[in-house]
């Protein structure tokens, strides 16, 4: 991280940290007008707040700095990062989202993924060996095939994502649903609404030594199990994605 001392130390794509009601905060800068030899005008897309109590957005704003009496850093990512065009263009891909979170999704890790494509991930251990789960924040990180978790009746699920229709704003999975608190568990193909602007939406990667299923693969296992009603320990809606995406 190194301090600006002239407007010339400042790029396009640049994510900067600034002081922002009172506390270090980060912005990629998006936009550059220079008023004069200390002042600068520049165009900072993060997750920001209109009052304290507001929820927090990710937005794009003009805010005013004086180099000579603010102190304004360019940060420095490991890794390889994006060109500036492409950070600008993830950032802003990401503009009216409110889901912040303190410590997984604040404007750090919004940052580091615009520029490096970091995601806050966890990792879950099965039989099969470890995957690896990903908050979803662009519908380019969706891909058929893959195992999903969502919020289904208050509650963290999974589902086979089967569809994704990113006009529309809905997702289609297959997973052991229900129609009802009491009804029957059963497979079933179902489409979602998903704003991924304002809903979690999170997606399994595997990247261990066995052998898996091809998206296609995985997709048709799934297709051929909908209606099936088995529901029971060791055979729910995980160990069914689990089922489609290692077995044979």
């Amino acid at each position: 991280m190194r301090r600006v001392s002239n407007i010339d130390q400042i790029g396009v794509g640049d994510v900067i940290v600034f002081t922002y009601w009172l506390i270090a905060h980060q912005g990629i800068v998006s936009g550059i007008v220079k008023k004069n030899e200390d002042e600068v005008y520049l165009q900072v897309i993060h997750y920001g707040t209109q009052s304290i109590f507001a929820t927090r957005t990710i937005m794009e704003e003009t805010l005013l700095f004086n180099l000579r009496t603010q102190t304004v850093y360019v940060m420095s990512f490991d890794g390889q990062a994006f060109e500036s065009e492409t950070i600008v263009k993830r950032a802003r891909s990401r503009i009216g989202e409110k889901r912040h979170q303190i410590i997984h999704n604040k404007s750090l890790q919004f940052v580091e993924w615009a520029v490096v494509g970091t995601h806050v991930q966890w990792k879950r251990n099965t039989t099969h060996g470890p995957l690896h789960l990903y908050n979803v924040y662009s519908w380019e990180d969706l891909h058929k095939g893959s195992i999903v978790e969502f919020t289904y009746y208050g509650i963290d699920h999974q589902g086979i994502l089967t569809e994704c229709d990113e006009d529309q704003r809905k997702i289609t999975v297959i997973h052991y649903g229900t129609r009802g608190y009491f009804s029957t568990r059963t497979i079933m193909e179902d489409t979602l609404d998903m704003d991924l602007k304002t809903q979690s939406l999170k997606i399994y990667r595997y990247d261990g030594g066995r052998r898996y299923n091809e998206p296609d693969l995985v997709v048709k296992k799934a297709k051929e199990r909908v209606g099936e009603r088995n529901w029971k320990a060791g055979n729910r809606s995980w160990d069914f994605c689990l089922q489609c995406l290692f077995f044979p």
